[in-house]
């Protein structure tokens, strides 16, 4: 039995295949075309939206844009390898009508129009809004940390530049002592003094360039800087510290979709609940929304702050724990009863813990030491001559959230199939190893809208299929 055959490469054909013949009718470049024609490019501010009627003409944006669109949700991020892409891919050759730009006007696009991607990335949004793929009854909130182009030796502070001087200074010293002892030496192993002299110079001028770091960070009042990307800041994540950014989104629990996306500069979560509910908020023209998260978000004046802008959060309340023991557990904060119009504490044993200073907006109880000495209970209590408990300044709206998550326990398992999902494919599908390729916060914020766009019109078209999203576009 003779095997499958294919054509030979040198037969003719009096009717050649054209390219729109190779391209399905339900396939992802027509979505992409019928998407960016919809698409004011002028109005969301990309750069030679209109040509000049002069000088040579440049590549139209939307077939660039396109470009993108379709290497983002193929996992291709590289300017050469989009380059590549459009000189050998025939869907590529389909969508931008066979062109082939170079990868540095590639790069360059991107580079130039990280605006205009942010916008770009809403409007497709807006648009998933309005077929009913966002319903906003409940959003997912969470934060993940990507590295950014720079490594982490590029990160410096002020401690790591006094250890670099003082090690410049040593090797500067050992220098001069080997100069010394060729001098006092007669008839020894001679020294090339002019190589030395060299050496020294050059270490004289890196310390200089140090000390000249040192008193830029202390006048600019910097705790640290990164070389060549000065707005990025080391951050700790689950495999160590890196310098990156923390990105910020929020998820729509009908279809795990990324309607809103902050590229933020804060190494923690706990003061970005807020700030994300309430664009959250306006992204979806709501004038109620509930919202979940994880521990991280936890503070008292966000909470606060979210109750009054009509928010409903739950998040779990991130408390100091009561110090135990091996043999007995403490009486934690909820075994004393607190009295609003004293201002005091009831122990269990029935003493009253009285006000004793302010720390930081919180209010520090203690009790009477008399009390404590001669109290049945002191070994449950503490191992101290006298209890103390702490009041948070928005304890009140601790409580009021520690009660919904008990009423609502469910909270954060459909936190975690919600939010998990877009940053499991973002990060570990489409970023990989979890990078930047582009540096500075405008560059990483013109990727992040990429990324999140790519990623919405993939869970889309899993959702809608690429015929019914060809008619809702047109």
């Amino acid at each position: 039995m003779a095997y499958i055959q294919g054509e030979d490469r040198t037969q003719g054909a009096l009717f050649p295949v054209s390219l729109d013949d190779l391209i399905p009718d339900d396939h992802l470049v027509r979505v992409i075309e019928a998407y960016i024609l919809r698409l004011d490019l002028q109005q969301l501010g990309f750069s030679k939206s209109q040509p000049k009627a002069t000088g040579r003409p440049p590549y139209n944006p939307a077939d660039l844009l396109k470009l993108y669109i379709y290497g983002y949700f193929h996992r291709i991020r590289s300017s050469r390898r989009l380059e590549a892409e459009a000189q050998r891919n025939v869907e590529v050759m389909w969508l931008l009508g066979r062109l082939t730009p170079d990868f540095k006007t590639i790069a360059d696009f991107r580079r130039d129009n990280g605006p205009a991607f942010t916008a770009t990335c809403r409007a497709f949004v807006q648009f998933c809004r309005r077929v009913g793929l966002i319903a906003g009854e409940l959003v997912a909130i969470d934060g993940s940390k990507f590295q950014v182009v720079a490594s982490n030796r590029k990160h410096i502070t002020p401690n790591k530049l006094k250890h670099q001087e003082a090690a410049l200074e040593k090797r500067i010293a050992r220098y001069l002592a080997q100069l010394d002892e060729t001098d006092r030496s007669e008839g020894g192993e001679s020294v090339n003094r002019s190589a030395v002299q060299a050496a020294l110079r050059e270490l004289e001028t890196k310390k200089a360039d140090n000390q000249t770091c040192q008193a830029l960070m202390e006048a600019q009042g910097l705790t640290q800087h990164v070389l060549g990307e000065p707005e990025a800041r080391k951050m700790r994540t689950a495999a160590g510290k890196f310098v990156a950014y923390n990105i910020q989104s929020a998820v729509d629990a009908a279809h795990c979709l990324i309607f809103h996306h902050e590229v933020t500069q804060d190494g923690t979560d706990n003061q970005q609940l807020e700030p994300m509910a309430k664009a959250a908020k306006a992204e979806l023209a709501q004038s109620e929304l509930t919202v979940t998260a994880d521990a991280g978000y936890s503070n008292g004046e966000q909470f606060q702050a979210c109750e009054a802008a009509g928010i409903t959060a739950f998040v779990p309340a991130n408390r100091s724990v009561n110090p135990t023991s091996d043999e007995v557990t403490f009486f934690g904060r909820e075994d004393f009863v607190y009295n609003a119009e004293d201002d005091q504490y009831r122990c269990p044993a029935g003493k009253v813990l009285t006000l004793k200073q302010l720390n930081k907006g919180a209010r520090i109880y203690h009790s009477a030491v008399g009390d404590c000495s001669t109290c049945p209970l002191k070994p449950q209590c503490t191992k101290a001559q006298r209890r103390y408990v702490s009041r948070h300044a928005q304890e009140e709206a601790f409580e009021r959230m520690e009660k919904r998550m008990r009423a609502h326990p469910e909270m954060m398992v459909k936190r975690r199939s919600i939010v998990e999902h877009p940053f499991g494919n973002l990060k570990q599908w489409l970023f990989g190893n979890g990078r930047f390729l582009v540096r500075h916060l405008r560059g990483a914020r013109a990727e992040m809208s990429l990324a999140v766009l790519g990623y919405n019109l993939k869970r889309a078209l899993k959702v809608l299929g690429a015929s019914q999203m060809r008619g809702l576009m047109s």
